[in-house]
């Protein structure tokens, strides 16, 4: 179990990045950057996500064969074990055998919690005391926020893995004491369409994390913001039309999205909303597909932390 690294040493401890990895200038055999682990160079490529061309980039794993020392910062166990004991055990708890679960229904009570906060804050400076209302919110804010910092170290951890199964031994999702798989927490932009379908049926609204590349990131009308994700389709059994997600994340804060750009890797987290279908014509006259069959999965997040890279 273990993250995706940026550099390697070589065989007299010299340091080795990717763009030297990939031109081939190093000698064998690579090893990690914090311990003796053995590393091997997964080269990029570029996929097509939709109608753009994501570029994924190169990277460093452990070679077959091979772990990461236990205190090593690349081992997802140790990440795991760093960010359980900083976290508040109503959120992140000890289980047997170095292994822990994240508690999502205690994620959704907090969000529902910052969300009144936030209601209540609007109205707190009209109030008699309402400086000291204030106050108040502001310190239940931060408190509420450091559960929040908890789940984001944690889906950082998640996106730097190759897939669920390099964090699911170490980290179990819970929610109301039922297990959720992290495939049904976590989607990425191959899984955008079952991440739709799921939450349209869903008879329980969990926190859900989406992971993207930013498609663009504008102004709109009343003062909004909205960063776009890369929006894979699928084609209908009509042959003039076509199926897209549209994921996207609001927010009436102009700085909220000034740390992301386009084509950067992005994780959002939240009770995210979904609507859909609708329908819009397709503005290139000449193509075959005549016709977008749009669903939309958004986000309002209630703190800039439920935003990370990814």
């Amino acid at each position: 179990m273990a993250s995706k690294m940026p550099a390697a040493r070589d065989p007299q401890g010299l340091m080795i990045s990717i763009a030297q990895a990939e031109a081939d200038q190093y000698q064998k055999p690579l090893r990690c950057m914090y311990c003796d682990a053995e590393v091997v160079l997964v080269h990029g490529h570029a996929r097509q996500v939709g109608e753009t061309t994501v570029k994924v980039q190169s990277f460093f794993r452990l070679n077959v064969g091979h772990e990461h020392a236990p205190e090593c910062r690349f081992n997802t166990v140790g990440q795991i074990e760093i960010i359980a004991r900083a976290s508040d055990g109503n959120l992140i708890a000890a289980l047997e055998n170095n292994r822990y679960e994240l508690r999502l229904l205690s994620l959704r009570e907090v969000l529902n919690e910052l969300r009144q906060l936030s209601s209540h804050q609007i109205n707190a400076l009209d109030d008699v005391g309402g400086s000291s209302k204030e106050k108040i919110y502001v310190a239940a804010e931060a408190k509420l926020g450091a559960y929040i910092n908890s789940a984001k170290r944690v889906l950082q951890v998640r996106a730097a893995c190759e897939s669920h199964a390099d964090i699911e031994q170490a980290l179990t999702l819970v929610f109301d004491g039922v297990r959720v798989p992290w495939k049904d927490f976590y989607f990425d932009d191959m899984d955008y369409f079952r991440c739709y379908q799921r939450h349209r049926l869903a008879t329980v609204d969990i926190p859900l994390a989406i992971q993207g590349t930013v498609l663009s990131i504008r102004a709109v009308k009343n003062g909004l913001f909205v960063m776009n994700l890369v929006r894979p389709n699928r084609k209908t059994a009509g042959r003039d039309s076509m199926d897209v997600v549209q994921v996207s994340i609001w927010s009436k804060d102009p700085n909220a999205f000034a740390d992301y750009k386009q084509n950067q890797s992005v994780v959002a987290f939240g009770m995210w909303s979904s609507s859909g279908p609708d329908v819009t014509l397709n503005p290139k006259v000449e193509s075959p597909i005549k016709k977008f069959i749009n669903y939309h999965l958004r986000l309002w997040p209630l703190l800039r932390s439920q935003v990370c890279h990814g």
